[in-house]
């Protein structure tokens, strides 16, 4: 298994590459970001220093290599906008979104779970029923839309919690723990909803599969329980669909919701973003973006991993796992 990770990783560097290369052909032909950082009305030769400061000055594959080289000793380079670092930004900004994923990953998968275990354990049935409408509406709502009318019901109608932003009250102060939820709530619930009704459609439809297989079949004619056919024997043969699914969710959450963030004005990588693309600010855009890219290449590699905890069958690498 480790030579098979190893190949995973070998195979990783060149798509990590490649993204860099894009990413940085892409911003960089969005335009001068130097004209809208100094205004209309900046002299020519404010203009000329400007851009060699940025080194907008040099060849483009000049800039690539450079840019390149900081990133693989940790230095992102400097924001247009803010003149901070970027990797320090990143760093403030990625906890909240962090939190705000393992919350809304924790909540799903525990939901999903529950809910597609006692659907499949009848199908057909009104609870499978009314689950399965609830799934198909939940899937249906647009995460932008969702949002807002959770903060007109819940924040501006019944006052229960804070329409945007995150609690700057210390979790030691009185009332900062409370403060501090109460800003997760209503985002966590716009995210969480339509995570929970995919990871339960996935897992619902691959335990009805597995049900129906032979081995299920004999263990019920040997006269297990219900019960233990589905959690024992059944369950666990269903967890590949929805481990790659889960797998490919934590990595778009901790990357950052950009819709749910903009709509909550959330302080997250999401929001980070999209300022940055606004703002033609491409050090923190390309940051951002090689972030995504190395999150979802990691996770990819942790959920390979869990299929072989999962199901023992399962080969990687084209070798069968001990």
């Amino acid at each position: 298994m480790r030579t098979a990770i190893l190949a995973r990783l070998a195979q990783a560097i060149p798509t990590l590459l490649g993204v860099t290369i894009l990413v940085f052909l892409f911003l960089s032909l969005t335009g001068d970001p130097v004209r809208q950082m100094l205004g209309p009305e900046a002299t020519p030769e404010e203009i000329r220093l400007l851009r060699t400061e940025l080194r907008l000055d040099r060849p483009l594959p000049e800039r690539y290599v450079h840019w390149l080289g900081g990133v693989l000793r940790g230095d992102f380079g400097r924001s247009y906008t803010t003149k901070r670092p970027v990797a320090a930004t990143i760093s403030q900004r990625l906890p909240a979104t962090v939190e705000l994923a393992v919350i809304v990953m924790f909540v799903a998968t525990t939901l999903a779970v529950i809910v597609a275990v006692l659907s499949a354990r009848r199908p057909g049935g009104l609870f499978d029923s009314c689950a399965r409408s609830v799934i198909f509406v939940f899937l249906a709502m647009p995460s932008f839309w969702l949002g807002i009318e959770l903060i007109i019901l819940f924040s501006r109608h019944l006052g229960w919690f804070p329409p945007a932003g995150r609690s700057d009250v210390p979790l030691t102060a009185p009332g900062g723990l409370r403060a501090h939820f109460a800003h997760l709530v209503l985002p966590a619930l716009t995210l969480g909803i339509g995570t929970a009704a995919a990871l339960t459609r996935v897992l619902r439809a691959a335990l009805l599969e597995v049900l129906g297989s032979d081995y299920v079949r004999t263990a019920r004619a040997k006269g297990l329980g219900e019960r233990a056919v589905l959690l024992r024997h059944a369950l666990r043969n269903a967890l590949i669909p929805f481990i790659t699914l889960s797998g490919l969710t934590v990595a778009a959450l901790l990357e950052g919701s950009i819709i749910t963030e903009t709509v909550f004005q959330y302080p997250g990588i999401g929001l980070l973003m999209v300022d940055a693309i606004k703002q033609r600010d491409a050090p923190m855009a390309m940051a951002g973006v090689l972030l995504a890219a190395v999150l979802y290449v990691t996770i990819n590699l942790f959920v390979d991993m869990l299929y072989v905890a999962a199901d023992p069958r399962v080969r990687v690498g084209g070798k069968a796992s001990a």
